[in-house]
């Protein structure tokens, strides 16, 4: 399936030159990219876009709620025997899965695919555990499935992500859409300062453009790209996989434009493991809330 749908993309996209990026957004299959971009990529800070992630598979699975969830809510003989919002739990669960399998289940994707399957299963016994228990089973399962997860650095980095970010969100309710910007804004700011000590340990460097980088990508590729590309996959409409290609043009055109900055990635020797931890604790402190003594 994975190979078929390789193939139709590459037939309808021709010679383009982001065909690549829109199959391993379809299958994570990341063959067709060319180096030159992978290069972009990484002095961007967006390659966590490129291969298939959790915000992906979450995307899947709202859409997928939502849709199911507001066509059950019209038949009352449906919402009597199971309620809409435990009906679109697990019609989101159900894509996400399909989604998941078709994408190869690394390590992002098993992350998000158990915090779904446990934000259901709770929600289908009437619990509401927090966050970081979900997280927590997250964790668990992918290193129950995969022990040797922890050798590869995307199993730190993914986690040390959700892990912010769901430190940032917590105890916020009801968020209205003139504080959503303020909230993604602060989320991006936080995770190019919290992921730093872990870059520099794994990898010796970071983006310093990553945050504009990201801003205009994250976006563009989570609700724009993305979805056209999957529809894409289900339905034989050529011009939504060009009009993907398109958007991706405009995005990679602001990429390039900041990854030709000659200091666009800070390099070094990899830093001892007491100033890793001693960055860690200070980054963790800079998370606090405002108020914190010492902070």
């Amino acid at each position: 399936q994975r190979e078929r749908v390789r193939e139709d993309f590459l037939r309808v996209l021709g010679e383009r030159p982001y065909a690549g990026v829109q199959i391993a957004l379809a299958v994570g299959d990341q063959r067709a990219i060319p180096q030159e971009q992978w290069e972009v990529f990484r002095r961007t800070g967006v390659n966590h876009l490129v291969a298939i992630s959790g915000l992906h598979v979450s995307l899947v699975a709202l859409v997928a709620g939502i849709v199911c969830g507001g066509l059950w809510r019209r038949v009352p003989a449906f919402s009597l025997r199971l309620a809409a919002l435990r009906m679109a739990a697990l019609a989101g669960l159900i894509a996400a899965t399909a989604y998941a399998m078709l994408a190869g289940l690394g390590i992002p994707v098993q992350r998000a695919l158990l915090m779904l399957a446990a934000a259901a299963l709770a929600l289908h016994a009437g619990r509401e555990p927090g966050p970081g228990r979900i997280l927590a089973f997250a964790l668990g399962a992918v290193l129950v499935v995969d022990p040797w997860a922890v050798l590869a650095a995307g199993f730190w980095l993914s986690f040390a992500a959700v892990g912010v970010i769901l430190h940032l969100l917590a105890g916020r309710h009801g968020v209205g859409r003139s504080q959503g910007w303020r909230i993604a804004l602060k989320i991006q700011l936080a995770l190019q300062f919290a992921l730093v000590p872990a870059l520099l340990l794994l990898f010796h460097a970071f983006s310093l453009v990553s945050l504009p980088a990201n801003l205009v990508a994250i976006p563009l590729v989570s609700y724009v790209v993305t979805p056209l590309v999957l529809l894409g996959v289900v339905l034989p409409v050529d011009s939504l996989l060009v009009l993907a290609h398109a958007c991706l043009g405009a995005m990679m055109a602001w990429l390039e434009w900041l990854a030709g900055f000659e200091h666009a990635v800070w390099q070094q020797a990899a830093p001892p493991a007491w100033l890793v931890l001693a960055g860690a604790a200070a980054v963790g402190l800079l998370l606090l809330p405002r108020g914190t003594p010492g902070r």
